[in-house]
């Protein structure tokens, strides 16, 4: 479908692409990868015609249909939402117009002229009906839920969106009328978590071919069938996913390193004898072989260690047990009310992914909980020794343009000497003078290394992060996984980036219509529990519709369907919230039992004078522990039965 053959790219003096070539099947769907500024989005202004190689070639089959979503897309002005995406499909729109036009020229045709008029329009509805013309709105309407877009957004001016929605809608366009080849520069970009999973499963079910960029590893897993590295300027191709590729490229890394070690063994043993015997006209015929055996080699180029950011966190002094307590918190925007007597308790430890649908409150409740948005209602209560820290999505507010990296770096380090602020930003790969660039002129990643400094070298105990990896690569992000795995503070997060939640939260709460759902475990318990609870639904459905016809016969007081149904679900509801608390104060007892196992296993506790009541509060915590733990089985039975 798609060839690329020796094509060469300089930029800036800087080989991007050397003798590169590739070959794209029909039906593959492609993530390229590369560090950033490896030419990605280079390589996809080539291949749509934008750009030109410096040399080589890049072809595409005939008649195949080709689409590009960029990263930055100009402002869509001046239509309505629905109108702007449905609009899209030129033909679809030209059918349309033309049907509308036949129509008004039947209403007053001569005898002479009709039965050509219905000719013509009889023509040109077929080929709209075999477009898919009458399906185009409801197809629209779906493609929009599906990103995110609510129904009362339909007939908004597409000028009143954001950035962030501009590309949405450039999305949805795209996906309405999907081409036979499909090339998308990080798609997930300003999607939330709900919308990125409708994505995916959009692209798998699509049977064109796909070439797209992402830093989310879990999407790239899910989707690629193939991995392109943008490696030292060449393309090298991996079947599979990313995890796949990741053990091939160490398996690749060290043949060749042991193949260059082997190859500069001999080009030594080579060059030594050539200098030995070079002034020796007896061993001339024999030297000057060696010399242009050595011209004739072609070195093997052992891959490069690819800079990264190396940190970790100084850890933070150690808070109470309760951390943020928010107690009937109310909260509105105008006629929208986000919250209505909310209640949340954060402890110590906690490592928590909010999630839940765009516009749910998820960025408000960080708010409120780091205490930088005002609530109309309620009380918003800090524990004992907290010191919260703020990182909204929008890092701009944290960074001021005109300052360099060294004085915003200043600014939260105060005390610190310069040649540790230098050492500080070299570990965040700010080298030599790259310390005195403005903010201004920082790229995206940039930025969001930087800020990511300013934690590091004033680092609070309790972190309040709004999508803390966007416009992070992947081995950025990697790193920073460990740094919060290993971090002993208390920390909340928004993240849209599956991974990233698996390998961090040990809690999840979803945040929806106002109301928070604790889960009181990691991101899979998460996704086991709402699998289960849907299952639950179908099966409560299921049973009522076979049910229902034989109850209402053989009972002449039998509840009609809607109230059975309805006094169904508050039993069922009833059931779930007594094992989600139990649930939960299991959780939090069981961790509190292995902190004082923990305290009682170290011989300097009993020399304290606390000690025995840290062993009778151990005592009692195991008792209830045991008591807890019987309630939460019978609770789990219970709704089990009630589902058969």
């Amino acid at each position: 479908m798609l060839q690329i053959t020796k094509i060469n790219k300089n930029f800036s003096g800087r080989v991007l692409f050397a003798d590169c070539s590739l070959f794209v099947n029909e039906g593959e769907r492609i993530a390229l990868i590369g560090a950033n500024g490896s030419g990605k989005t280079t390589l996809f202004r080539m291949i749509m015609g934008t750009e030109a190689c410096d040399s080589g070639q890049i072809s595409l089959k005939k008649n195949t249909s080709l689409r590009f979503l960029a990263q930055e897309l100009e402002a869509i002005k001046g239509s309505p939402l629905l109108d702007e995406v449905m609009c899209f499909s030129p033909e679809i729109e030209s059918l349309h117009w033309q049907m509308e036009e036949l129509g008004a020229k039947l209403s007053g045709a001569q005898d002479s002229l009709h039965d050509q008029l219905v000719h013509d329009y009889g023509q040109a509805q077929s080929k709209f009906e075999e477009l898919g013309g009458y399906a185009l709105e409801h197809k629209a309407k779906e493609v929009l839920l599906g990103l995110g877009f609510k129904e009362q957004d339909f007939l908004r001016m597409t000028d009143e969106f954001s950035g962030g929605w501009m590309m949405r809608i450039a999305l949805s366009k795209l996906l309405l009328n999907p081409p036979d080849l499909m090339i998308m520069d990080e798609p997930t970009n300003h999607l939330d978590l709900e919308s990125l999973l409708w994505l995916q499963g959009f692209l798998l079910s699509y049977k064109g071919t796909l070439i797209f960029t992402a830093h989310d590893r879990d999407f790239i897993n899910q989707l690629a069938t193939k991995i392109v590295d943008i490696d030292q300027g060449h393309l090298v191709s991996y079947n599979g996913n990313y995890d796949y590729y990741l053990e091939q490229k160490l398996q690749r890394k060290e043949l060749l390193i042991a193949a260059r070690k082997n190859q500069d063994r001999k080009v030594e043993q080579v060059q030594k004898f050539i200098d030995r015997f070079r002034a020796k006209n007896t061993k001339a015929r024999q030297v000057q072989s060696r010399v242009k055996a050595l011209e004739k080699i072609d070195l093997v180029n052992a891959p490069e260690e690819v800079k990264k950011i190396r940190f970790s966190f100084t850890q933070p002094e150690v808070s109470g047990h309760e951390v943020i307590v928010l107690k009937d918190i109310y909260k509105s925007f105008g006629q929208n009310k986000i919250y209505k007597g909310l209640d949340l308790t954060i402890t110590r430890g906690d490592k928590i992914a909010l999630v839940g649908p765009n516009g749910a409150g998820k960025s408000t409740l960080l708010k409120i909980m780091a205490g930088v948005l005002d609530i109309d209602k309620g009380d918003r209560s800090l524990g004992y020794k907290v010191d919260p820290g703020y990182y909204p999505q929008h890092r701009l507010d944290m960074l001021q343009l005109k300052n360099t990296c060294l004085e915003e770096i200043e600014e939260v380090y105060p005390n610190g000497r310069q040649t540790e602020m230098r050492k500080l930003l070299g570990r965040f790969l700010f080298k030599g003078d790259d310390v005195y660039k403005r903010v201004s002129i920082l790229s995206g990643g940039e930025k969001s290394r930087l800020i990511l400094a300013k934690i590091l070298a004033d680092p609070p105990n309790t972190l309040l992060m709004d999508e803390p990896i966007n416009h992070l690569d992947i081995s950025s992000r990697d790193i920073l996984v460990d740094a919060l795995d290993q971090f002993s503070g208390t920390l909340c997060f928004i993240s849209h980036d599956v991974y990233f939640i698996k390998k961090v939260a040990n809690k999840i709460i979803e945040v929806n219509q106002g109301r928070l759902q604790v889960y009181p475990g990691d991101y899979d318990y998460y996704l086991y529990i709402k699998n289960r609870e849907e299952v639950e639904a179908d099966q409560i459905l299921n049973n009522q519709k076979q049910g229902l016809k034989t109850k209402q016969q053989s009972s002449p007081g039998a509840l009609t369907r809607k109230e059975n149904l309805r006094t169904q679900r508050k039993e069922k509801a009833f059931l779930r919230k007594q094992f989600s608390d139990t649930e939960k104060e299991l959780f939090e007892l069981t961790a509190r039992l292995d902190e004082l196992n923990k305290i009682l296993a170290d011989p300097h506790t009993y020399k304290e004078s606390n000690f025995v009541s840290l062993v009778k509060e151990h005592k009692v915590l195991s008792e209830k522990k045991e008591k807890l733990t019987s309630e939460w089985e019978d609770q789990a039975e219970k709704i089990e039965n009630y589902t058969k």
